[in-house]
């Protein structure tokens, strides 16, 4: 198996070519580098950090990989900039046809090869946008508005405790 040294990744490559050399390439592309992620986040700073494994799999070309990145995103309570971590890994079996799709076993994902040099930054790109949660919140409340609910809910939750009536007359009586 021939390695590439990890640094900043190649935009595209063979996939076929680095099929045949049973190839893993590892190695890092500035978030920058990938608009449709910037559109859905706060800050484009940082690193995506990949590791890519081309080879065959029960017979078939395939591409397994996976995909990290600490992202800035929007809080959707607070509309602040919150960081999460993101990962991801996907396997794809390489095919030249459609045809060729109702052949894979269900663990692969089929990638349609078309041209000599498919772009790996888009698959990156596609594999983040994916693992980004549909709406992201700070763990914590973050807003006062949240704060405030917390304390109310936490009330409530008190009030209806089935022994709270017996904690009252308790508390009262040690007067």
């Amino acid at each position: 198996m021939q390695t590439q040294v990890p640094g900043i990744m190649p935009e595209a490559v063979n996939f076929m070519r680095q099929v045949e050399r049973d190839r893993i390439i590892e190695g890092v592309y500035p978030i920058s580098s990938m608009p449709r992620l910037n559109e859905v986040l706060s800050d484009n700073k940082g690193f995506a950090t990949v590791k890519l494994e081309f080879g065959y799999s029960v017979g078939f070309a395939s591409l397994k990989g996976k995909v990290s990145a600490a992202l800035t995103v929007e809080c959707q309570r607070c509309l602040q900039p919150m960081e999460i971590e993101v990962a991801g890994s996907f396997k794809f079996a390489l095919v030249h046809s459609d045809d060729d799709v109702d052949l894979l076993p269900q663990e692969f994902e089929p990638f349609i090869v078309i041209d000599d040099e498919q772009s790996l930054l888009e698959i990156v790109e596609d594999e983040l946008l994916l693992d980004i949660p549909m709406v992201t919140v700070h763990e914590k409340a973050c807003s006062d508005f949240m704060k405030k609910q917390e304390a109310v809910i936490k009330a409530d939750k008190e009030a209806s405790h089935p022994f709270a009536a017996l904690k009252a007359l308790k508390g009262s009586n040690k007067q």
